[in-house]
């Protein structure tokens, strides 16, 4: 009975020591890993840099990109930057079936994009404030379509 336990504490003991082995090796970094990351860094990128800003034209792009039948931009009738008040302004008085606004050209654009013809007297209302540069689809490329362009 005596060497029945004293072979339990060893066979523990064992145990013990290859759970503490593994455990230890399951902690040490993926040497695989740690090469292929230091493999993809440039050593002459700074890593302050800051993501580019959107210029205008990309912004614009991504609109037609999105196959939008409607694109317009409002400006501000002064040319400064689109403040909150104006930006209120917009959300609330763009018809809800608007698919995205977007601020762009360092604050003094907001672009929207839309599948959905404004009705004339939003466009009037909006044109009362701002400047308006439509950047739609041809006409004969929106009647065209089988999308929901709402043509009048």
């Amino acid at each position: 009975m005596l060497s029945s336990r004293k072979e339990k504490r060893i066979s523990m003991k064992i145990l013990l020591i290859t759970a503490i082995v593994f455990a230890a090796l399951a902690c040490t970094p993926n040497q695989s890993i740690l090469n292929s990351a230091n493999e993809s860094a440039t050593p002459n990128a700074p890593s302050n840099i800051s993501p580019p800003v959107s210029s205008f034209e990309n912004d614009l792009q991504s609109m037609r990109d999105a196959d939008f039948n409607f694109i317009h931009v409002f400006r501000r009738k002064d040319g400064k930057v689109m403040d909150a008040d104006d930006k209120r302004f917009m959300a609330g008085n763009t018809p809800a079936e608007t698919n995205r606004r977007r601020l762009s050209d360092d604050g003094k654009a907001i672009i929207t994009g839309s599948n959905y013809r404004f009705p004339p007297e939003i466009i009037t209302l909006l044109t009362g404030r701002f400047d308006l540069e439509d950047h739609s689809k041809p006409e004969s490329e929106i009647m065209n379509a089988n999308g929901n362009s709402n043509a009048k």
